[in-house]
């Protein structure tokens, strides 16, 4: 079994694994897929939504694995890792040796977890397989520069690893904190269990524990209260969670944008909005959101946006469709019924105008989800999707 586990090319064909299935060449259920095997995403995730996302337990076994054998992922599965290192084999030490730096990956990991019970993740975007998977989608599409700046988090951390050879990995990698927590806790449980006097050394560690823990759960109580985002005026996927915990729960890992068969999911890239700042966006520019899709919530990790059945779609609300009449090719005599064709939720009727000669397009708003469909095949651009109130 040991033979398995220390396999030599494991490690380079995890981190090979992980670069297709980030690359947006097929937009399916697989986008992103090794966000889902950091347990760091997904505590997160359980301890903010009270729920379980149904792929997360693909990262039971690393937590697992973790407590018979301390970060076994990171030096086998994990690609972040193996890239850092293999940039770090090439750089050449910096005069200011990180080795004199405090290790703050477990401070990370349990700031975050402590946070997220009391309603705020607050590192969880610093997620390595987050940030990995996010790069990747600027080969998604028409990104602005912007967008493109903000998802080099990859190529910064191997920037970093060059000029500071293993510094993410030993100091500052929350995931690889959290299964070093899981390790301590696991020795911590043995040493209950066996009747073992208590070293000095583990009362300053559960010290230090108990102070993080109090830290993080302060953080997640106050922090909300004291900088409370404005109104996000924009379009999520379907069935999305409430705009203040969205911003906060998504792990801007990019995988929505890449699975989304029309390509309309994009990162947000408002200055006025930095809480949402890359977080998924509908643009109708490219088509529009298909009802017999449910993607994007397949593949996100964190449950920012809520796993749907297709056949729900009349039901998740994203905006409604408003029409300037304007210039609206029925209501100035001309034949046009694309609006009226294109809308599979039978949101749009015609009834009559002015005079029994012509007639109008009605939205009726209890039916329209906002799916971006007559918007897209209006000749006349007569249609826009607003999105809908949230709180």
């Amino acid at each position: 079994m040991k033979n398995v586990f220390r396999f030599s090319n494991l490690r380079l064909f995890s981190a090979l694994l992980a670069l297709i299935l980030a690359l947006p060449v097929s937009r399916n259920g697989l986008a992103g897929f090794y966000s889902w095997l950091s347990p760091f995403i997904m505590l997160n995730s359980v301890l903010v939504l009270k729920s379980f996302v149904w792929l997360n337990i693909v990262s039971v076994p690393v937590i697992i694995i973790a407590v018979f054998r301390k970060r076994w992922f990171c030096h086998n599965l994990c690609p972040v890792g193996y890239y850092c290192d293999l940039v770090s084999g090439q750089g050449t030490r910096s005069p200011l040796s990180h080795r004199r730096l405090p290790d703050i990956s477990r401070l990370l990991a349990v700031i975050s977890l402590a946070a997220a019970a009391a309603g705020l993740p607050i590192f969880i975007i610093s997620d390595p397989l987050a940030i990995f998977n996010g790069f990747f989608s600027v080969f998604s599409g028409d990104l602005k520069l912007a967008a493109i700046v903000s998802l080099a988090g990859f190529p910064l951390l191997l920037l970093i690893s060059f000029f500071f050879p293993g510094i993410w990995c030993t100091k500052l990698c929350p995931l690889g904190g959290l299964q070093l927590v899981i390790s301590d806790l696991n020795h911590q449980v043995k040493r209950i269990f066996t009747n073992r006097a208590v070293e000095p050394k583990s009362n300053d560690s559960g010290r230090r524990y108990f102070i993080m823990t109090g830290a993080g759960i302060v953080a997640g109580s106050v922090i909300p209260r004291i900088l409370k985002p404005p109104a996000c005026n924009v379009i999520r996927p379907p069935a999305s969670v409430e705009a203040s915990l969205f911003n906060s729960l998504c792990c801007r890992c990019g995988s929505c944008s890449k699975a989304c068969p029309t390509g309309i999911i994009t990162p947000q890239t408002d200055f006025t909005s930095p809480f949402s700042w890359m977080t998924p966006e509908i643009s109708f520019k490219s088509g529009y959101c298909l009802e017999t899709c449910s993607r994007c919530s397949q593949v996100c990790p964190s449950g920012a946006i809520t796993l749907f059945d297709v056949r729900a779609k009349n039901r998740l609300f994203m905006g409604t469709a408003e029409a300037d009449l304007e210039n609206c090719l029925v209501v100035n005599n001309r034949e046009c019924v694309r609006c009226v064709e294109s809308c599979k939720y039978d949101a749009i009727k015609f009834v009559s105008g002015h005079s029994v000669l012509n007639v109008i397009p009605v939205v009726l708003n209890q039916k329209c989800v906002g799916c971006g469909a007559c918007e897209v095949v209006c000749p006349k651009s007569c249609i826009v999707i607003k999105p809908v109130a949230r709180s």
